[in-house]
């Protein structure tokens, strides 16, 4: 049972929240898209867990489900990139357990050297497992992922910031999102409410800066990064406000940049925008700068 739970926790901590609730609802959501997203959800955090456990990682950790998200998100994306069509191939579920090892083995590097990872061990390791076995055929296998659907009518577009949610996890059904939001909000309503904020405002970013084709928009492939920051500085103070936007136009321009080389960006926007915004509140930190202060200073 505590195995169970350590999962769903593992599974929550996709969007930052250490919560065996929220992680729960975050499986059931993936099946409202395909029933291989939902069984691939829980298995890729399972494969982390009985790896950092087999391995000896520090039992706190594990607990916390730090060791559960990049494996859930890396069996996803195999499942995504090659079983959606045909999920009967033993060799992808195969590709789907090794992928979530390989990724808790980097956050286990990461984690040892004191780094923040995030979700690069997801994204570093599904550019080997999934991008380049489906642009090189390796194994056999090509990449079996559904075209973008037309959510440009007046009824999708309501629901668009949902299927930026849904996105995060591959997912591409207008519950799948609003299950997501919930799920997240179980755990910490400010956050959702953050990520539903960011979802338009990234959209409008890429069509306004880069001229991204709106069906992509409505997609909401340069929305879930953004929501992603959002979730991880996600805050009361003014401050926040300042980290989530500049995260947010961050990881737009991460993700187009990476995106015209080809390369899967996954959610690599929302790591290096990460990264630099959590570098930025380091230093803002340390040089005692208060919001105080700074309104002081702004409305003298």
């Amino acid at each position: 049972m505590k195995l169970i739970k350590t999962t769903f926790v593992g599974i929550g901590q996709i969007f930052l929240q250490e919560n065996g609730l929220s992680g729960l609802l975050i499986t059931i959501a993936m099946f409202f898209s395909h029933w291989t997203l939902g069984v691939s959800c829980f298995l890729g955090s399972l494969v982390g867990t009985l790896t950092a456990k087999s391995a000896g990682f520090p039992q706190e950790q594990i607990n916390q489900g730090l060791y559960g998200f990049n494996g859930s998100l890396a069996f996803m994306c195999v499942l995504f990139t090659f079983g959606l069509v045909d999920p009967a191939i033993p060799l992808v579920w195969v590709l789907g357990v090794v992928a979530s090892i390989i990724a808790t083995l980097i956050m286990r590097a990461f984690i040892k050297a004191g780094k923040v990872a995030y979700t690069f061990p997801f994204v570093v390791t599904c550019w080997i497992f999934c991008w380049a076995v489906a642009k090189f055929h390796l194994f056999g296998l090509s990449q079996t992922t559904p075209r973008l659907m037309d959510y440009t009518d007046t009824i999708h577009s309501i629901g668009e910031a949902f299927y930026a949610w849904a996105e995060i996890n591959f997912g591409s059904s207008l519950m799948t999102g609003i299950l997501l939001f919930i799920a997240i909000a179980v755990s910490s309503p400010m956050a959702a409410m953050w990520g539903m904020a960011v979802a338009p405002i990234s959209a409008l970013l890429a069509y306004q800066c880069f001229n991204v084709e709106l069906n992509t928009l409505a997609n909401g492939i340069y929305s879930f990064s953004a929501i992603l920051v959002a979730c991880a500085f996600a805050g009361p103070k003014f401050s926040n406000f300042c980290y989530v936007i500049g995260g947010v136009i961050l990881a737009v321009a991460v993700h187009y940049a990476v995106a015209q080389t080809g390369l899967a960006a996954y959610t690599i926007g929302f790591i290096v925008a990460s990264w630099i915004i959590l570098l930025i509140k380091n230093i803002v930190e340390k040089s005692g700068i208060e919001n105080k202060r700074f309104n002081q200073i702004m409305n003298p």
